[in-house]
């Protein structure tokens, strides 16, 4: 099983468990979820040790995947979003991404003149669904 399924796996338990703000995490606490979530989705039983879930949570701090999560410790010892609301998969989209978005537009549009029938028609799906995403900003 490639790494970045697992890790996958692992932010977004991570972030189901730091959005719930009833209950204090630590991070043995965040270990045992996460090798929980491995188990049941993937079967996987040697777990997570604390080093891979400090490195998790350094990521999803960092801009390497866009993140940016609010991530904080208090008490020395517990973890949560400084931000109650905030979430990893519902992120909004920046002006930026929508001007990304817009330029894969134009040059879906531009190169969808020609070759075969399927590339075309792959091409105008996701035009249709980058056309949707910026309407729905």
């Amino acid at each position: 099983m490639p790494a970045n399924k697992n890790a996958l796996i692992r932010y977004k338990t991570i972030d189901n468990c730091l959005r719930n703000r009833y209950r204090r995490w630590t991070l043995d606490d965040l270990v045992d979820a996460c090798s929980d979530a491995l188990y049941d989705m993937e079967g996987i039983t040697k777990g997570v040790c604390a080093r891979t879930v400090q490195m998790d949570i350094q990521i999803m701090r960092s801009d390497k995947l866009g993140y940016n999560a609010p991530i904080e410790v208090y008490d020395r010892i517990y973890y949560r979003y400084a931000d109650p609301y905030y979430s990893i998969t519902e992120m909004p989209l920046t002006i930026d991404d929508c001007k990304l978005i817009k330029k894969a537009i134009t040059l879906i549009d531009n190169n969808n003149n020609g070759g075969n029938k399927e590339t075309a028609r792959v091409l105008k799906k996701v035009q249709n669904r980058l056309l949707s995403i910026l309407n729905y900003v």
